[in-house]
């Protein structure tokens, strides 16, 4: 069985197109990425909440690196976990009256990527939670670089893929 020069141009139009498609979903995926991790998300419609009291309990990290992952409360989180502290305190002075109150409950949030100096945890990470009740993603030059490998590998499939159209239109004519 012989492939004939027809069956050859229509095959490489198929492959641009979808070289265009895979590069254009990459591209997206990337660009959401990015806009993650700059803080555009806020644009798209994403929750993006700045945090205090950061802990990232990491003593292994040099100046200037991302910690995977601190511990940080919001303000509404510090509010009560300040009413808490007080309730277990004011209850502590009670002890010989009540017993012993119960531990306080201190509710902090889990941040992924933030930047840290490599001595002291940072005074506050802002970041974005890209689903609702998910994690939460620092604003960090980690992530935009990560975000920044799927952004250029689109633009250049689907920039390909566009090539791949252009040529095989100039062979069938």
């Amino acid at each position: 069985m012989s492939v004939s020069a027809a069956g050859r141009r229509g095959g490489g139009r198929l492959k641009g197109t979808s070289l265009v498609v895979g590069g254009a979903v990459l591209f997206a995926a990337g660009l959401f990425i990015v806009a993650t991790g700059t803080g555009l998300s806020g644009l798209l419609g994403m929750r993006v909440e700045t945090f205090g009291r950061i802990d990232c309990q990491d003593t292994r990290t040099e100046k200037g690196q991302t910690v995977w992952h601190c511990f940080g409360e919001t303000p509404a989180q510090q509010r009560a976990n300040e009413a808490e502290r007080k309730r277990v305190a004011d209850g502590a002075l009670r002890v010989h009256v009540d017993g012993m109150p119960e531990p306080a409950g201190i509710g902090r949030t889990r941040i992924l990527f933030a930047d840290h100096d490599g001595r002291n945890d940072p005074g506050t990470v802002t970041a974005t939670q890209v689903t609702d009740g998910g994690r939460w993603f620092a604003h960090s030059s980690t992530v935009v670089g990560y975000g920044m490998i799927p952004l250029l590998l689109g633009a250049g499939t689907a920039a390909w893929g566009g090539y791949r159209m252009r040529e095989a239109g100039r062979r069938s004519r």
